[in-house]
């Protein structure tokens, strides 16, 4: 679904951005950083592994999201690769603004303790990694499930802000190495709580880069 650019609103600085770039398979995870007019400056992106490719005029979509459950994505054109602290991308919006159902989360291996949980039972266990849209949690040593695929449990993610606390569709179960078991959980969180796990991941994610980088 088509925008007009004037009645789009642009992310607000400090809004997590997901910015996918030609020749890459998976969104990567930035920040607006500032305004300036018609521009919009986002903390640079790179592929962890991969040497700098990103040039001017070279066209990348941006995408953020806009409540309930959506995405607004717009096309831009890099006018500038600003070379400082931290290195920022000047980025000229040229539209059409597209309203878009979110399908594609960023994920990140956020350190966090879970517990997971039905009507009698608790299991605590660690994030293996998170996203918008679920989770896989190894449980602890010696810990399994007392749930089936396709049940509903709740899980309470121990993020630093503060914890997360939802229902969740178990997806998955896989016994790893030494019987450990790890499920796979998905669920719908709502916007605040969204917002939330967000820029949790996109922490997360920067933190990796900038070890990737030294």
């Amino acid at each position: 679904m088509s925008v007009d650019a004037r009645a789009g609103a642009l992310p607000g600085i400090n809004t997590p951005v997901l910015v996918a770039v030609p020749e890459v398979d998976h969104d990567l995870p930035s920040r607006v950083e500032d305004l300036r007019g018609e521009h919009i400056v986002i903390a640079a992106v790179t592929v962890p592994g991969r040497p700098e490719r990103h040039r001017q005029g070279q066209v990348v979509t941006l995408a953020w999201a806009i409540p309930p459950r959506g995405l607004l994505s717009v096309a831009c054109e890099l006018v500038e690769h600003e070379r400082s602290n931290p290195p920022l991308w000047v980025l000229r919006p040229f539209g059409p603004f597209q309203k878009l159902q979110r399908r594609r989360y960023a994920r990140a291996d956020v350190a966090a303790r879970v517990v997971v949980s039905g009507e009698e039972w608790t299991v605590p266990g660690l994030l293996a990694d998170l996203s918008e849209g679920g989770a896989r949690v190894l449980l602890d040593a010696g810990a399994k499930l007392p749930a089936e695929v396709g049940d509903t449990v709740v899980a309470e993610v121990g993020l630093p802000s503060r914890p997360v606390r939802t229902e969740a569709s178990l997806i998955g179960v896989d016994v790893l190495a030494a019987g450990r078991h790890q499920v796979r959980l998905q669920f719908d969180l709502p916007e605040k709580e969204a917002e939330q796990v967000r820029r949790a991941v996109m922490q997360r994610q920067l933190e990796a880069r900038s070890m990737e980088d030294r």
